[in-house]
């Protein structure tokens, strides 16, 4: 599999909690800058463990037998699993609960509760293999709001319309409510 056939498996979460979003901007500061879009993203046991074996399955399929497959997750410190969550090239459009777009200005912080759409990718290059999450759509189901909640402490392309990719509205962060 060489760089231009890559296989893609779309996805939607369930609710994930961010770290470290970099989804209003692209991450253009500090030592991990690379100027994407990107989360981690933390989620309660049983999710976690699904959705491991739903990504395991694409490894599975796409590289069967073979050793040092880059996964997209990673053990924090405290202990979790942590998700790894980056665009290759675009900015996922971002919408409340309710499914409405994110006015300017609202910024994702660590600690906000989340859905993402997207792609699960398996990439080869040379003798590098792997798969990685990208998002297409994030939904905001709480967003957390004050200081920076960034630490863990505190807190696809065609006529793919993002908008409807988590379903009906949800209960929630709502937008289009004043502040």
């Amino acid at each position: 599999m060489t760089d231009k056939n890559l296989k893609y498996v779309p996805f939607v979460t369930e609710v994930m909690t961010a770290r470290y979003p970099k989804l209003t901007e692209p991450d253009t500061k500090g030592e991990y800058a690379d100027g994407k879009y990107k989360t981690e993203a933390t989620a309660d046991d049983d999710y976690t463990e699904r959705f491991q074996e739903e990504i395991g399955a694409v490894i599975d399929a796409h590289f069967a037998g073979k050793k040092n497959v880059h996964t997209p997750w990673k053990e924090t410190k405290e202990g979790a699993i942590a998700f790894n969550f980056k665009s290759p090239k675009k900015k996922p459009e971002l919408f409340d609960a309710k499914g409405n777009p994110l006015k300017p200005g609202i910024v994702i912080h660590g600690g906000s509760l989340i859905r993402i759409s997207g792609l699960i990718a398996a990439w080869q290059k040379g003798q590098k293999r792997g798969v990685s999450l990208w998002p297409d759509a994030v939904r905001v189901i709480k967003l957390a709001v004050g200081f920076d909640a960034s630490e863990p402490f505190c807190g696809a392309g065609g006529d793919f319309d993002a908008s409807q990719a988590f379903g009906p509205p949800e209960d929630g962060y709502d937008g289009s409510a004043p502040a």
